[in-house]
């Protein structure tokens, strides 16, 4: 009990002082104190980009360069269709200091087409198709149709999508998403509203509670997530928290609880979470905390630097089974459709478990 106390406290110090924004979108919402969906479609942020972050955002303010004529860059094919993409191409390699077998490859890591279909002013249909398969084969996509339809700025959302909760991160490595589930093209059919009266956001899904179009059981999760913002002169504060109660079935559950945020001055960002989790099988029940968190520097405009820290401790009750992942890495975007990004990762584990390692890698990511 006082190793999780003690384990709990360093994690929760990790996002109070270090949280800030990451690899991903809500690095650039926090900077401009801005909702997710100032730049994308999703209310929760990631996937397709709507026209002011695929015609403006990424190119007056993301990119080293700006394109003579913006009104060229054009997503929308009619009046009432957009389409967008995302394409990750990685060359990685591992190295294992103490002889173990290490590996390199190119790999494919993302490969994503959007279509968005403007129903009316109120209410849309999303579609994103992904390369292969999913977890457990499940079809690599989601899709959904959404109103804008509830008070306070809210909407329902209903079809097949990533449940909310915590930070939707680029960097599907990240052990808060890899290790809690939330990894690439993890998607769940169900029901999602959300409400967002100024500077707050509320959203809650009922889902199947497992990747894939239907359901073998009779259990359901529940996933929620509140996020707050606000800017005191030049600093912007964005602070959340996440829950989430699956059960799957008789003496088969699966609780989550985190809280996130993040800290943005001038070029400076920082961002992290932290997550427990108490997962019961039959009469073994267990207990792991993960955290991550991220220190960036925007050295010039398309040039940002970055550190950070992952954590796990897969077993609260037992000695072994801690692992930390330290990262060094950059993210260059020479133009609005392009972003080079070289991450060297260490892996240190603790003794008992598998070798440390290192991994170096080099994504091209191209977006629209």
């Amino acid at each position: 009990m006082c190793k999780f106390i003690l384990r709990l406290a360093l994690a929760l110090m990790v996002v109070v002082l270090g949280s800030g924004l990451s690899s991903g979108v809500p690095r650039y919402s926090m900077k401009f104190n801005k909702p997710c969906n100032q730049c994308h479609v999703n209310p929760n942020g990631h996937g397709a980009r709507n026209m002011f972050g695929a015609q403006f955002y990424a190119y007056n303010e993301l990119a080293m360069t700006k394109p003579e004529d913006p009104s060229k860059i054009n997503p929308m094919i009619s009046d009432q269709i957009q389409i967008g993409m995302d394409s990750r191409a990685m060359f990685y390699g591992s190295y294992y200091p103490d002889g173990g077998t290490g590996a390199n490859s190119f790999m494919q890591m993302q490969g994503e087409l959007y279509l968005i279909y403007t129903l009316s002013p109120s209410w849309l249909f999303y579609l994103d198709k992904g390369l292969g398969g999913g977890p457990s084969g499940a079809a690599a996509f989601q899709v959904f149709g959404m109103g804008k339809i509830l008070p306070l700025n809210g909407y329902v959302k209903a079809g097949h999508f990533t449940p909310p909760y915590g930070m939707h991160l680029a960097d599907h490595k990240a052990f808060v998403r890899e290790r809690l589930g939330f990894g690439t093209y993890w998607f769940e059919s169900g029901v999602e509203v959300g409400i967002q009266p100024g500077d707050f956001l509320v959203a809650v899904a009922g889902t199947n509670g497992a990747s894939g179009f239907q359901d073998n059981n009779e259990g359901k999760a529940v996933t929620a997530h509140a996020e707050y913002r606000r800017s005191f002169s030049d600093f912007h504060l964005w602070y959340g928290v996440s829950g989430r109660f699956n059960y799957l079935g008789k003496d088969l559950e699966d609780r989550l609880g985190g809280a996130y945020g993040g800290l943005a001055y001038g070029n400076l960002a920082f961002m992290g979470e932290i997550d427990y989790r108490d997962q019961k099988v039959g009469a073994a029940q267990t207990k792991s905390l993960v955290s991550f968190a991220e220190l960036s520097y925007l050295a010039m405009r398309g040039l940002t630097l970055k550190v950070e820290h992952d954590f796990q401790d897969s077993d609260l009750d037992l000695q072994s089974g801690v692992e930390n992942m330290y990262v060094l890495g950059a993210e260059v975007v020479p133009t609005g459709f392009l972003q080079l990004i070289p991450n060297l990762r260490f892996h240190d584990r603790s003794q008992g478990t598998n070798q440390d390692y290192l991994e170096l890698e080099l994504q091209l990511h191209l977006f629209y």
